[in-house]
């Protein structure tokens, strides 16, 4: 989308309270407080419009429409497409991380050529302005402090080049981005949970047999030592699987607490992989569940 904007693009940002007024994160990426309003109010004309024109006056406002304040300002130059691709791919790489690691409910709603603190002052045919995320998010997610604050913003910083190379690089890794990016906006909560469990199969098991013990086994040997702690936390992806499998054929047996709690074992999934700077082979998982390479290891 941003190839309609030639230079540098600037991605309005909602939803993100700051500690300080910008923040530098790196290759001249910065994220700058700011406010503007995006508004989109519906209208409705009673008069077909002529070939290439507007449709004529009288109109009429409806009820409802769509309106966000938009408080930060991610600027993304253009020159990072020529080692890290496409600005709009870098900037939701970084506003993926800051629901990650800061704020769930940080949305990017509109791209533009501008500063949005400079727009006022352009002239209408040289500023560009394109809405972006603007669904409602139909599964909130909230945490107690989202606000991004110098150590915060650090940890996004430390870790947007490895995850552009990780998502470049592995299908199954963007996927597992994509579904987590995108579940809070599914209206159907069962859509929501098969999307983000069909992340975790395509990172877990290759195979389609046994899905349940294999995906479940993976994960906890994947994400904690042997022990009781991997034993408990086997059983829990279990039962979490059988929500999804329920849902998955039309049967749904989950509720909120399932669907976020799903939420919670992906965003820990993909943080350590992150965290790691790589993808676990085949080879390093069944090494992992039956004892032939630790957690340590792997970190190494």
């Amino acid at each position: 989308m941003d190839n309609t904007i030639d230079g540098d693009i600037h991605a309005g940002l909602s939803g993100l309270e700051f500690e300080e007024d910008s923040f530098d994160l790196g290759h001249g990426i910065s994220l700058t407080k700011t406010y503007a309003h995006l508004m989109a109010p519906f209208l409705m004309a009673f008069k077909p419009a002529p070939p290439g024109g507007h449709h004529p006056a009288p109109w009429k406002a409806t009820t409802g429409g769509f309106s966000v304040d938009v408080s930060a300002d991610l600027l993304i130059p253009t020159d990072v497409e020529e080692q890290y691709g496409a600005k709009i791919d870098v900037a939701r790489t970084i506003v993926f991380l800051i629901r990650l690691g800061v704020n769930p409910a940080t949305t990017l709603s509109v791209l533009a050529s501008h500063s949005f603190s400079a727009l006022s002052q352009v002239e209408d045919q040289n500023a560009k302005l394109f809405p972006f995320e603007i669904e409602p998010r139909h599964f909130s997610l909230t945490v107690t402090d989202g606000m991004a604050t110098a150590d915060s913003m650090a940890w996004v910083k430390e870790r947007w080049q490895v995850t552009r190379r990780l998502m470049a690089d592995s299908s199954e890794f963007s996927m597992a981005v994509a579904a987590i990016d995108a579940g809070q906006f599914i209206h159907n909560s069962a859509l929501a949970l098969v999307s983000l469990w069909g992340a975790l199969e395509s990172l877990f098991s290759p195979s389609t047999s046994e899905l349940k013990f294999r995906v479940s086994s993976l994960i906890a040997a994947y994400l904690e030592s042997p022990g009781s702690a991997r034993a408990s936390l086997q059983s829990d992806i279990a039962k979490l699987y059988n929500k999804r499998s329920a849902a998955a054929h039309g049967k749904p047996k989950h509720n909120s607490e399932d669907l976020l709690n799903t939420f919670i074992l992906l965003r820990r999934v993909l943080i350590a992989m992150i965290d790691q700077g790589e993808i676990p082979s085949k080879t390093h998982l069944e090494g992992l569940l039956f004892g032939s390479v630790t957690n340590s290891e792997i970190e190494a």
